[in-house]
C-alpha cells in the first residue's frame, strides 16, 4: 500500500477535525488505497487561528512543505465568510494562482460557503432527513455563522474536544454524493481532491 503524506494549513479545530475524518471515507468512496500519514510537525509549525492568518501563510508555507517535509499533499481551509458568493469561482482560482507553480500540484483548497459549519450542517440536516429531496443549500448557507454553531453544537462555544468529537461522528455519516449535490462549494472541492489523485 503506497503511503500518502498529508498535511493542512486551517483556521481551525473544525477544519481540522474535518479533513482529518473525511480523506479516509473520501479515499474508500472513490475505491482508492493509501496508508495515509499526518504530518503534525508542518500542522504545528504553520497553525493559524483565523483566515487572515491562513491567508498569510498559505503560500510560502506551500513553498516550505514540498521542499522541507516531503509532503504529498497539502490542505489549505478557509472560510469563505461574507463574501459575494457570484465571486466563489474568481475567488478560489485567485487563492490557487498564488500558489508557486510546483506546490499547486500539491495543494488542494477547501473554502466553504460560508463556514465549514455550514459543510456540517448539510450533513447533519441529510442525517435527521434520509429520504428528503428538498434543496436546503439556501437556507442553510445563509445562516449567521453564530446561528450556524448553535444548530450544530447547541452552543456556539464547546471545548476543543467536544467539537471534534461531534464533527467525526456527523462525517462519519457523511453521505458524499448528496453533499456535493447540494453544495457548490464542497462541490469544487471534492472535484479538485478528485483532480489530485488522478
Amino acid at each position: 500500500m503506497k503511503q500518502l503524506n498529508y498535511s493542512l494549513i486551517c483556521e481551525d479545530i473544525a477544519h481540522k477535525t474535518f479533513i482529518r475524518t473525511l480523506l479516509p471515507l473520501f479515499l474508500q468512496h472513490q475505491g482508492l488505497n493509501f496508508y495515509l500519514k499526518f504530518n503534525r510537525d508542518f500542522f504545528y509549525r504553520f497553525k493559524s487561528s483565523n483566515s487572515k492568518a491562513v491567508l498569510k501563510k498559505y503560500a510560502n508555507a506551500g513553498i516550505v512543505a514540498y521542499r522541507d517535509f516531503n509532503i504529498d499533499l497539502l490542505l489549505i481551509g478557509i472560510d469563505y465568510d461574507d463574501r459575494n458568493r457570484n465571486s466563489f469561482e474568481k475567488e478560489i482560482e485567485v487563492l490557487y494562482n498564488q500558489i508557486h507553480e510546483k506546490v499547486r500540484t500539491i495543494s488542494v483548497i477547501f473554502f466553504p460557503v460560508q463556514a465549514i459549519e455550514h459543510w456540517l450542517l448539510f450533513i447533519q440536516y441529510k442525517i435527521q432527513n434520509p429520504r428528503s429531496t428538498k434543496n436546503i443549500a439556501g437556507n442553510i448557507e445563509r445562516l449567521p455563522r453564530n446561528k450556524a454553531k448553535i444548530d450544530l453544537f447547541g452552543s456556539t462555544y464547546l471545548s476543543k474536544e467536544d467539537q471534534r468529537k461531534k464533527i467525526s461522528e456527523i462525517i462519519k455519516q457523511i453521505d458524499i454524493d448528496w453533499l456535493r449535490s447540494r453544495s457548490q462549494s464542497f462541490r469544487n472541492f471534492n472535484y479538485d481532491l478528485n483532480k489530485f489523485f488522478t
